[in-house]
């Protein structure tokens, strides 16, 4: 009897240890995700936007102004896009192809 209470003590230990191991690392993970995801931009001249991500903004945001634009370490851009009172910003990878919007 002692021997199943001591086993079943050390199991519940154990079991208790290696949970706190798994979420602890799965903090740690989700921890260097969200930080991953922050991107720094620089701003940049709307005239240095590609062409290929020009001709992306015009047909996805039809009679929008480019106001501003802004470049990522990762050759991302992020645009600032007004039509009357409306102000949407994008991101766009310089192949042209549409990320998000931001």
């Amino acid at each position: 009897m002692e021997k199943k209470n001591l086993l079943l003590g050390l199991l519940l230990l154990f079991g208790v240890s290696a949970t706190n191991v798994i979420a602890n690392t799965t903090l740690d993970i989700n921890e260097v995700v969200l930080q991953g995801q922050e991107k720094e931009y620089a701003k940049i001249d709307t005239s240095d936007v590609p062409v290929d991500v020009l001709r992306s903004i015009s047909a996805k945001y039809s009679g929008y102004s480019l106001d501003e634009a802004y470049l990522s370490d990762d050759v991302e851009y992020k645009v600032v896009l007004t039509k009357e009172k409306t102000k949407i910003t994008a991101i766009y990878k310089a192949t042209g192809e549409f990320v998000k919007e931001a």
